[in-house]
């Protein structure tokens, strides 16, 4: 019964109320979860000051990889039980589910561990100080050894959506958020004040927040994984289940490459970041303001993309169950109100980011610490932005290919973005601009990537147009 629930309405419910449905909760979830790392900033600035914020922006890159490694499966998962559901192949749905939770296991529990007995080089390779390592060092060995709970709340989120329960999904971010935005501050700071009266915290700082994160994900999880161990759900998670599957390995992995470059060189690419200012910045005080400030920056507009995103990810369960379907007018149209949204969105609160930008630094910032920061970061702020305007069309079609299960598409313009003109950019803009000229590589590529966008969409939109007249159409 829940397989034909799925059948009826992704193949032909109205577009508009469907992917509302399935993009609302994924938009509270992205933003739910995006909290998780801006809460963090926000009691950290506040309790440690710029340099905590320097620190915490050290983390980011390797923190990252592990994103990165979650929709490496999580991502590649859902959009082939998307397709296999479209095609009616719920035990291949059993097996993709399965294998998501054996590659999970693999990598927290040997890859991870190894990885946080080096958190400290690898925090002095990507910029570090004296001052921001040590505090970073512990940060990153709490949230590498509780990866696991990451993987299972966040990865198999997406997976959730596939199999037709957006709520459920939306419910496992919130329970996460709510409880990390809740135990922060009783384990960063060293008194928690409620509103007449005060009570004692554990003072950890910026490890505290490490350990609220982890309990949090620790949370979310259990909700994940009990859902997939009920009997409402299309896919059960099964004991038998959970092993590799070789046939399905690649296929999965290849639909989950282009989200896995994306956080993966964005990984790169801070830590070039710090790297840079640690060059240009003539003492180890200014590079932290300047890390900080793209600490700062960088948290903004991951808060902007991340409804996006979730379009993004509401729009995936419809365009890959209607092109295992093959009802292509309903991917067509599915896309394009997908585009309109998230552009919209994106050029909207862009331009009130930049117009309302010095009270936003404000509120990562202690008083009596920060003055030099809240006066450099707005216009920092205001430089970065300034292409992301327009960048969340590139964005949805990447994902769009994505869905589609045309992954080297997707992975082309997600490395072109970050890796081929980013990077480069970055590089040569220092020695023509000075200092300034590593802010201005973002926009320049911003610009560039959404032409590049829009000349793969217009060669998808003539394959679709071709495809619609070779099949019979159903209605839309």
């Amino acid at each position: 019964m829940a397989n034909e629930r799925i059948v009826k309405e992704l193949g032909r419910y109205p577009i508009a109320p469907l992917l509302w449905k399935y993009s609302l909760p994924s938009i509270v979830g992205m933003l739910v979860a995006a909290l998780y790392n801006v809460v963090d900033r926000l009691y950290v600035g506040r309790c440690v000051g710029p340099e905590g914020l320097a620190g915490f922006a050290l983390t980011f890159p390797a923190m990252m990889i592990t994103v990165a490694f979650g929709t490496l499966i999580g991502h590649g998962t859902a959009t082939r039980i998307s397709i296999a559901m479209g095609q009616g192949k719920r035990t291949v749905a059993q097996c993709y589910l399965g294998q998501a939770v054996c590659l999970f296991l693999i990598l927290s529990l040997f890859f991870y561990p190894i990885l946080a007995l080096f958190a400290e080089p690898i925090l002095l390779l990507s910029g570090g100080t004296p001052a921001t390592v040590p505090a970073a060092t512990h940060y990153l060995q709490i949230i590498f050894c509780g990866v696991l709970f990451q993987y299972f709340s966040h990865g198999l989120n997406n997976t959730l959506r596939a199999d037709g329960f957006p709520r459920k999904a939306l419910i496992s971010m919130l329970l996460g958020a709510i409880i990390n935005v809740i135990a922060d501050p009783f384990f960063i700071f060293d008194e928690v004040p409620l509103y007449f009266f005060s009570v004692p915290g554990m003072g950890f700082g910026i490890v505290g927040a490490a350990i609220a994160t982890v309990l949090s994900q620790v949370v979310a999880s259990i909700w994940v994984l009990s859902h997939f161990l009920s009997k409402k759900t299309s896919i059960p998670l099964k004991l038998g289940y959970i092993k590799i599957y070789k046939p399905l390995l690649w296929g999965m992995l290849f639909l989950g490459l282009p989200p896995f470059a994306i956080n993966l060189v964005g990984s790169g690419v801070n830590t070039l970041y710090n790297i840079l200012f640690h060059f240009y910045a003539p003492t180890d005080a200014i590079a932290e303001r300047e890390i900080a400030a793209i600490g700062i920056v960088m948290t903004v507009q991951m808060l902007l993309c991340m409804p996006v995103l979730g379009i993004a990810q509401g729009m995936q369960p419809l365009l890959g169950f209607n092109t295992g379907a093959k009802n292509y007018l309903r991917v067509r149209k599915t896309f394009n109100l997908a585009a309109w949204w998230g552009g919209t969105w994106i050029f909207i609160t862009s331009l009130l980011t930049i117009l309302f930008r010095k009270p936003i630094v404000k509120l990562f910032c202690r008083e009596e610490l920060a003055t030099d920061l809240r006066t450099y970061g707005p216009n920092k702020k205001m430089i970065f932005l300034v292409g992301f305007q327009v960048v969340g069309y590139a964005i949805l079609v990447g994902q769009d290919f994505q869905a589609l299960g045309r992954g080297k598409i997707s992975l082309t313009m997600s490395l072109s973005r970050q890796c081929f003109l980013l990077v480069p950019l970055m590089c040569l803009l220092p020695g023509l601009m000075g200092p300034s000229g590593v802010w201005w590589a973002a926009p320049i590529s911003d610009i560039l990537s959404v032409l590049i966008a829009l000349w793969f969409h217009l060669r998808e939109r003539q394959r679709l147009n071709k495809l619609l007249a070779e099949t019979v159409l159903i209605p839309a």
